[in-house]
């Protein structure tokens, strides 16, 4: 299940389900340490009788232009309408829930609201401790150097409203729905507790009520946080939503020329990275741990690739302070021999992989994808060039750009004038992709650059990179269909078509008007496409990853968000005219139909039904928007002039 609502600031991440619950808490980084692991934070409400949040109509949403929720849950049959406003502190780790609960009938009537929490501290079900705090009527969760206070408390916020409380190894659910809690004082183990309240409702009138949770390394963080914000939780709303506007109103890029909805998006798209990004550089795939379920790994990771599209996208779009970071990440992670390992932890420690330090034979091999590597440098070269920042490429040569470069020349077939093989983007295979020549062009080109710009010589990198164009490109080009090949495999050309390679023009390797290139979006553009009603582009033919049939014929993989877009940013840029620009367009609103309800992006889309796969929200999904979104803005103003 997909996450519909996600709210973080860089330190501490909640996400929701649809049905408006607690699925995942990250806690001190986003992406690191899910205190939850996708256990909901079930919500009970006890009137004429019991139901479970998640059995009401639900609709989750944003607050316009902030990373803000505005919800609503409706029980018809109760006569019952809940109106849920979340938040994430701007700049303190606290997740605040208003809850007002409107009574629909004609007579008075008392209403439990019964709050379950499950948390696994440090993403494990052992050793946490749980018990009641007389002071703060709330429960405390702790394990280690990880606490979680929650608290309920009505309108006024006046101490002791809390109505019941239980602390449970298992049973709450049962408790809950008895509505007689256990008011045990404390447990230890896998444990759960439950917190209530009651509301006293007139006829056709609504009560107001808060709840929170606040996070911190010791007890003595966690309360004196409760002490600030128990009797402040409207400035802190109103401070929260005041933040987030500011935030995404600080772009000095200007997209008025867009429609609406494509302006919305955009916006949303800018918060959501906002959300993934950490404040130490670690800019998150994405932080949804329903994906547990399919492969027993999740998404919160830094893959050097994601970063790297990610702040070139973020810069441009004017959010460079955000983004800088990453280059210090990098520079800190980068092994010594100038190469980047295949994803990250956000705390800077190495990430699982599948990739394999031995091939079939036995032999040596790097565990790595080189474009990730190329990418960083290219991103700090497209840095620089939005904000002009000199110092930056100074203090990241000798640390960061050199060593990098160096491995770029050296990790080369001098035969086929083209780099050694290593995993492609997609992470599958292992041979000469030829996303990852671009790529490595495009990381020598801007590794020469950059040494041009700050007086070093870089010569050697922009000779390697002719090579590769002049030399090694003719093996990349197949003579029975007249494309670009997806790569090389042991000497043989793998003669099939990825939405990847339209990245041979962007990275400056072919040049637009290459009879071979022309055909290889032709192909993208049409071989890729599911034959049903959904439309959008597959990563390529054959694609197996969560997809739902076997006939590659019909639908060649699950359509991408990002490679839908891959096709826009194509048009948008050989568009001459407004008319040009119109199948970009319907590529535009193809996205943003499939987004979720709550605008946030999947990875992948269904191709039959249009429903959201994989994971949501994915970072990169939202700044392949972002960056579709400027270039069609530009493009759009560069033709009325």
């Amino acid at each position: 299940m997909v996450r519909h609502l996600s709210l973080g600031n860089g330190s501490l991440l909640v996400n929701l389900d649809d049905s408006l619950r607690l699925r995942d808490l990250y806690y001190p980084y986003a992406g690191q340490e899910n205190h939850v692991l996708g256990k909901p934070h079930r919500i009970g409400v006890h009137a004429d009788r019991f139901s479970w949040i998640e059995d009401w109509n639900t609709e989750p949403m944003y607050m316009q232009d902030t990373i803000l929720a505005n919800s609503k849950a409706v029980n018809k049959s109760e006569g019952l309408e809940i109106d849920f406003r979340d938040a994430v502190e701007c700049d303190r780790p606290v997740f605040l829930r208003e809850i007002n609960v409107h009574n629909k009938e004609d007579y008075s009537r008392e209403v439990e609201l019964f709050f379950k929490q499950s948390f696994d501290l440090y993403g494990t079900e052992m050793g946490d401790t749980c018990f009641y705090h007389p002071e703060y009527s709330g429960v405390v969760h702790y394990k280690k150097n990880r606490y979680m206070l929650a608290e309920v408390k009505n309108e006024g916020g006046i101490c002791g409203d809390l109505e019941q409380h239980g602390i449970y190894r298992d049973g709450a659910d049962d408790g809950i729905r008895s509505g007689s809690l256990n008011s045990d004082a404390i447990a230890q183990g896998n444990v759960d507790s439950v917190i209530s309240i009651k509301v006293e409702l007139e006829p056709q009138s609504s009560e107001k009520v808060y709840f929170w949770i606040n996070t911190g390394e010791s007890l003595q963080e966690v309360t004196e946080l409760n002490d600030q914000i128990e009797h402040m939780i409207e400035d802190s709303f109103r401070q929260t939503k005041m933040c987030w506007r500011g935030f995404v109103e600080s772009t000095k890029k200007d997209v008025e020329n867009l429609q609406e909805h494509v302006r919305d998006q955009f916006k949303r798209s800018v918060l959501v990275v906002r959300g993934q990004t950490n404040d130490n550089g670690a800019i998150t795939a994405a932080n949804d741990s329903s994906n547990l379920q399919y492969n027993q790994d999740k998404y919160g990771y830094m893959w050097p690739r994601d970063g790297a599209f990610i702040t070139q996208v973020m810069a441009q779009a004017g959010y460079p302070d955000l983004v800088e970071p990453f280059f210090d990440f990098c520079e800190d992670v980068i092994h010594p021999d100038g190469y980047m390992m295949h994803k990250y932890n956000p705390d800077k420690s190495l990430g699982s992989s599948w990739h394999a330090w031995v091939d079939e034979d036995g032999d040596d091999r790097l565990p790595i994808q080189e474009d990730e590597t190329a990418l960083v440098i290219w991103a700090l070269q497209r840095f620089h060039e939005e904000t002009g920042d000199r110092e930056i490429l100074e203090e990241k040569w000798n640390t960061l750009v050199k060593p990098a470069a160096d491995f770029l020349y050296a990790y080369f077939d001098e035969d086929k004038s083209l780099p050694n093989p290593s995993y492609d983007l997609w992470e599958e295979k292992h041979y000469t992709s030829t996303f990852t020549v671009a790529a490595v062009y495009a990381g020598l080109k801007s590794a020469a650059s950059i040494a041009d710009t700050i007086g070093e010589d870089g010569s050697k990198y922009l000779e390697r990179a002719q090579e590769i164009k002049q030399d090694g490109l003719k093996h990349l080009r197949s003579e029975d269909t007249k494309r670009y090949v997806r790569g090389i495999e042991d000497g043989n050309q793998v003669d099939s078509v990825s939405a990847s390679l339209l990245f041979l023009e962007r990275f400056g390797l072919v040049d637009r008007e290459d009879e071979y290139f022309k055909n290889t979006v032709n192909a993208i553009r049409y071989d890729l496409s599911p034959d049903t009603d959904i439309g959008g582009i597959a990563r390529y033919k054959g694609d197996t990853y969560h997809n739902v049939t076997d006939d590659f014929e019909e639908v060649p993989g699950n359509p991408w968000i990002i490679c839908t877009l891959w096709v826009a940013q194509h048009l948008i840029n050989t568009a001459e005219s407004d008319g040009d620009l119109e199948e970009a367009r319907e590529y535009m609103h193809w996205t943003c139909k499939n987004s979720l309800e709550t605008d946030l992006f999947p990875e992948q889309v269904d191709p039959y039904t249009g429903e959201g796969k994989s994971v949501a929200p994915l970072t990169w999904s939202h700044t392949t928007f972002i960056k579709t979104a400027l270039m069609y803005s530009n493009k759009k103003q560069e033709i009325k002039e």
